[in-house]
């Protein structure tokens, strides 16, 4: 397997209460975000989210398709959601969000396996376009994000930390 940990960095003019009410509806992600093409509610978490499951499904710029589930198992609102992935991608991945100035910080990590054969053999000389791939899904997210909340986009950023450990999940 390969292994990636992205950190995605974004800042919006748009209340961390807003910004996290859009993280805590991850079926409604395909509502807004372009490249889901498909996200659904598989299960309904307790009272502040944690057990929220949700199906997706990816279309890369690069023309590939995933598809994965995201369980909350950790949920601090306003300020926290670390789930577990599983599917064409394996590991885990948090929102952390901060409101700083009248704007929304948010950083998301992500560290995750690939699970499609034909993504790990490629990888060694692809990696550089899978890595702008998730940078671009990313990017775009946060720009959706941006318009439907009629806030100003101020940065976004991915970077791919190098040489991460193999992945552990639990759940």
């Amino acid at each position: 397997m390969v292994y990636y940990m992205f950190e995605t960095e974004w800042v919006l003019t748009a209340p961390i209460e807003r910004v996290f009410e859009l993280f805590e509806h991850p079926e409604e992600f395909s509502n807004w975000w372009p490249s889901v093409k498909n996200s659904r509610l598989l299960e309904e978490g307790n009272a502040d989210g944690v057990g929220t499951r949700a199906a997706y499904s990816i279309r890369s710029p690069l023309g590939y398709s995933m598809k994965f589930d995201v369980k909350s198992v950790e949920v601090d609102r306003p300020k926290r959601i670390h789930s577990v992935v599983r599917g064409d991608l394996i590991g885990t991945g948090t929102y952390l969000l901060e409101s700083v100035e009248m704007m929304t910080h948010v950083r998301f990590n992500r560290y995750v396996s690939t699970t499609k054969s034909w993504m790990n053999l490629v990888a060694g000389f692809a990696k550089p376009l899978l890595v702008w791939a998730h940078h671009s899904v990313m990017s775009e997210g946060c720009a959706a994000m941006a318009d439907l909340l009629g806030a100003r986009l101020v940065s976004t950023n991915t970077s791919l930390v190098k040489q991460p450990t193999p992945v552990r999940t639990a759940g």
